[in-house]
Parts: C-alpha cells; structure tokens; sequence
C-alpha cells in the first residue's frame, strides 16, 4: 500500500516537474538547452536572401486551420508543433519580405536518437496525402491545392510543395518545405498575396540547411 502511495504522490509532483529521476532533469536541461540553440541560429543568420529582413519575428501562425489532418501536421511542422516523439528541442521565427504579404515562417526540432528521420518520413507521406488543405470553419472559402515543386542542391532527405488558392478571399501561395538535416528537422514556408519566387524559396532552404549543418552535433 506504501509502495501504490508513493506512486501516487509522485505521479501528482511529476505533473508540477518537482519529481523525477536524474535522467528527467538531464533530459529537461538537455531540451532547454537545445532550444536556446536553435532559437539563437535562427536569430543570426546572415545569408538570408536579398529582400528578406534579417530581423527574425515570432513563429508563423497558419492563415487558416486545415480540416485534414495531413495538412495540419505540416502547418504545425512549421508553426513550432512538430512531431513529439524524442523531441530534444524546437524552434520557430518569421522573416519578412519585401513583396505584399509576403514571410518566410521556419520551425526546426531536433530529436534524439533516428526519429527525425522516422518524422520526416510521416511528413512526407502527409505531403502526399495533402492534396488540398481547405478550412474546417464553414463558410471561410479558404482553400489550397497542391501541387509538385521540385527543389535543387537543397539534400536528399527533402520534400516540398505548391499551395496555391485563395485565403481571405484573396490569391494566396505558399511553397511548403521539409527537409531533414541529421537530427534535425527543418519545415519552411515562404508565402505571400503573390506567388512567391521560387528561386528565394530553394536559396532561403539552402540558407537553413547549411546553417543546421554546422551547429554542433
């Protein structure tokens, strides 16, 4: 009865994080600290591509809540809410551009162990599932279809798309990107009022692979 008691009470206090064994707390401070690392990569990138702020903002917040799941999991890839599973640490930042509506949202988690490469694999196959990402609010209109968007000297473990549609009531594209970067996951989305170049969407994911790349392992 003692041993169930004591289960119980720490179970409760585990809830407040006031208990838990010395792996626990390594493994929090090892969270921490890597989210304070990422957050710093992001806030001092100086390769940017012309016409973006070097000025990082807070996370990208998606235009609209898909209704489909498989589309939900790559907006919050992006919006700071990866894949949980061994997550070690996660980050999130909007540049600006310099056309109308136009941003850059960036979301990087890195995980312990091979699951970022597990997670990439569910976020490539939600690419293929999300053929149209549309509002789960009636009467919204707001809709995406997808389509291919091929991306060159980015990595082998990448996968990217076109949305494009209409948000708002306004034309609205974005070129969605995720690509894995040992074990860290990067998820881009570079979107505006008019169709985004895509030739800033491939230097800018260049820009983050590279910079992933050379923190320290």
């Amino acid at each position: 009865m003692r041993i169930i008691q004591a289960a119980l009470v720490c179970g409760l206090i585990a809830m407040t994080g006031a208990c838990g064994t010395e792996d626990m707390i390594h493994a929090r401070a090892r969270s921490t600290a890597e989210t304070v690392r990422l957050r710093a990569a992001l806030g001092t990138m100086d390769d940017l591509p012309a016409g973006f702020s070097d000025r990082a903002r807070d996370g990208w917040r998606p235009p609209f809540r898909p209704k489909k799941k498989a589309c939900r999991v790559l907006f919050d890839a992006v919006a700071g809410e990866p894949p949980s599973d061994g997550l070690g640490g996660t980050a999130t930042v909007t540049y600006e551009g310099d056309r109308i509506g136009e941003l850059a949202g960036v979301g990087l988690a890195v995980y312990l162990g091979d699951e970022a490469e597990d997670h990439f694999e569910e976020l490539r196959e939600a690419m293929g599932e999300c053929a149209t990402a549309q509002s789960g609010r009636a009467g919204r209109g707001d809709r995406l279809v997808a389509s291919p968007f091929p991306l060159e000297d980015v990595g082998d473990d990448v996968e990217a798309r076109r949305l494009a549609g209409r948000v708002g009531g306004y034309p609205y594209e974005m070129h969605l990107v995720v690509v894995n970067v040992r074990h860290t996951l990067v998820a881009l989305v570079h979107a505006g009022l008019t169709a985004p170049d895509a030739g800033r969407t491939e230097e800018l994911a260049r820009s983050l692979v590279r910079e992933v790349g050379s923190l320290d392992p």
